[in-house]
């Protein structure tokens, strides 16, 4: 009997580039006939708003003119701060009743 070595095939680097190249080829043509066209499009924001909206998107709020404009000194707090915590539960959740 006599033992037969087969020679392995080099592995051909072009071959595996062309199908990945192909592959993407595929890919990027199903994606651009496949992909979800816009019926509508998209307004814009300031197309959407009253012009008294507008104002308020330019306006430039000042902090330190709010609180101390007189009518927001004249407010008057309706709850304690920081607030209090209530106990929720029992110290040990595992203990038996």
């Amino acid at each position: 009997m006599a033992i037969e070595i087969k020679k392995q095939k080099k592995n051909n680097i072009l071959l595996y580039l062309l199908i990945i190249l192909v592959l993407f080829l595929i890919g990027w043509i199903a994606w651009s006939f496949l992909k979800p066209e816009e019926i509508f499009q998209k307004p814009d924001i300031e197309d959407l708003l009253s012009p008294s909206s507008q104002e308020l998107i330019e306006a430039k709020l000042d902090i330190e003119i709010i609180s101390n404009h007189p009518v927001f000194q004249t407010l008057s707090p309706h709850i304690a701060w920081p607030l209090d915590i209530p106990d929720l539960g029992r110290v040990n959740p595992f203990k038996v009743f």
